[in-house]
C-alpha cells in the first residue's frame, strides 16, 4: 500500500481557482529576483522599457534593492517575455528551450505510475536536449537526489535559471502526487544571491546551502512510492497557471493549514513547546478528526505541518553555536537527543553537527 491516499485536487474547481487568485493577489517578489530573470533579455537588447510598460511595471522599481513587485505582474511579464523569445527559460540557458517543452514532459509524466518513475522520466526527457545541464536522479541511503551537472562548454546566463528549474521540478512533482514533497536539503554550487530570502518560499522553508560541490534537491526516498494521481485534463489547468506555481509559498495550501501553523508557532513562542493535535483542534474549534480531514483536503496533514515547524526551529537554533544540540533537541520536543539527530538527518540529509559545521564554513 502506498502512502498517499489523498484524492487528486480538481484544479478546475472554482474554489481552488479562487484560492490561487487570492494568494497571488497578496504576494510580492523582490525586484532583484525579477532583474536576474531578465538578464538574457538585456543581452539580446530587447526593448525592456516597452515590455515593462505593457505589464504596467515601473522600470524604476527594478533599480530599487528593497522594492517588492506583485506576483501577478511578475507572472504576466515572464509569460510575455517567454512568448517574445519563444523560450520557457527566458534565454538563460545555452540553447533556447522552446515553448511547449515542459508541457510535453508534463503530459507524459502523468502517465507514470509513481513519483519515482516520474523523476526518472524527467531525467531521461531533459537529457535529450543537451542544454547546459546533465540531469541525474538516484538514491543516497534514504535520500532521493535530483542532481544537475553543469556542462563545461555550455554556460548559462544567470544562476536564476538553476533556481527556476529546481523549483519547477519540485513543485510539479508535489502536484503529481497531490502531496507536498518536503525537501531535506537544497544544494547550490554558487554564492548566496541578494534575493536569498525568497528561497524560503521557493523551497517551502527547506535548508539551502550555497557554494556546495553540486546542484541538487534531496528528499526522503519514501516519496518515490507515492502514486501519480493527476491526469492530462488537469495538466492543462496546471499549465495555464504557469509560472505562478513556482512563486506560491508554503502557506498557499489553504486557510486551515495557515491557521494550524500559526497556532503551533504562537504557542511555541509563548511556551517553548509544541501543541498536540488535540490541543490545536480545540483552539480552532474542531474535533481532532475534523481537523485531520480539513488538512487532508488541503493536501497536507498535522504531522507534516508540525514536522516543518520542528525543522524550522532546529535550523534557527543550530545557527547559534551557543545552543547545545541537546538543548535544540529539547526545544524541538524530543526527549532523546538520538531521536532528534535521526529526525534532523531525515529532514536535511545531515546530522545537526554536520549541518552546523556547514553553516560555519
Amino acid at each position: 500500500m502506498t502512502k498517499n491516499s489523498v484524492q487528486p485536487t480538481k484544479d478546475g474547481d472554482p474554489t481552488q481557482a479562487e484560492q490561487h487568485r487570492a494568494t497571488a493577489a497578496r504576494l510580492t517578489i523582490c525586484a532583484s529576483l525579477l532583474n536576474h530573470s531578465l538578464q538574457a533579455a538585456r543581452q539580446q537588447q530587447l526593448d525592456l522599457p516597452r515590455l515593462l510598460a505593457k505589464c504596467r511595471l515601473d522600470p524604476a522599481l527594478l533599480q530599487q534593492a528593497d522594492a517588492r513587485i506583485p506576483v501577478e505582474k511578475v507572472v504576466q511579464l515572464q509569460r510575455t517575455l517567454a512568448g517574445l523569445m519563444d523560450c520557457e527559460m527566458y534565454g538563460l540557458l545555452h540553447r533556447r528551450c522552446p515553448i511547449g517543452t515542459f508541457a510535453f514532459f508534463a503530459r507524459s509524466a502523468v502517465h507514470c505510475r509513481t513519483i519515482g518513475d516520474a523523476f526518472q522520466r524527467l531525467v531521461h526527457f531533459y537529457n535529450l536536449f543537451d542544454n547546459s545541464f546533465r540531469y541525474h536522479f538516484g538514491l543516497r541511503g534514504r535520500q532521493a537526489v535530483l542532481r544537475l551537472e553543469r556542462l563545461e562548454d555550455q554556460a548559462i546566463v544567470d544562476n536564476y535559471a538553476v533556481d527556476s528549474l529546481l523549483t519547477v521540478f519540485h513543485r510539479f512533482g508535489s502536484w503529481l502526487c497531490n502531496d507536498r514533497i518536503l525537501l531535506n536539503q537544497v544544494n547550490l554550487d554558487y554564492p548566496i544571491a541578494e534575493y536569498a530570502p525568497e528561497y524560503r518560499y521557493m523551497f517551502y522553508g527547506a535548508p539551502v546551502l550555497f557554494n556546495q560541490t553540486e546542484i541538487s534537491l534531496c528528499f526522503d526516498k519514501s516519496y518515490l512510492d507515492h502514486l501519480v494521481v493527476q491526469n492530462e485534463a488537469r495538466v492543462d489547468t496546471y499549465l495555464r497557471r504557469a509560472p505562478l506555481d513556482i512563486y506560491l509559498p508554503l502557506d498557499a495550501a489553504g486557510a486551515i493549514t495557515i491557521a494550524v501553523r500559526q497556532q503551533i508557532k504562537d504557542h511555541f513562542t509563548q511556551h517553548d513547546n509544541l501543541l498536540s493535535l488535540g490541543d490545536t483542534a480545540s483552539r480552532l474549534g474542531f474535533h481532532p478528526q475534523t481537523l485531520r480531514r480539513r488538512l487532508k483536503a488541503e493536501s497536507t496533514s498535522f504531522e507534516v505541518v508540525k514536522a516543518q515547524i520542528r525543522r524550522d526551529i532546529a535550523i534557527h537554533y543550530l545557527s547559534d553555536p551557543e545552543h547545545r544540540i541537546e538543548l535544540v533537541a529539547e526545544r524541538c520536543g524530543y526527549s532523546e537527543t538520538s531521536a532528534f539527530i535521526r529526525a534532523f538527518k531525515q529532514w536535511t540529509g545531515y546530522t545537526p553537527l554536520q549541518f552546523r559545521k556547514g553553516l560555519a564554513g
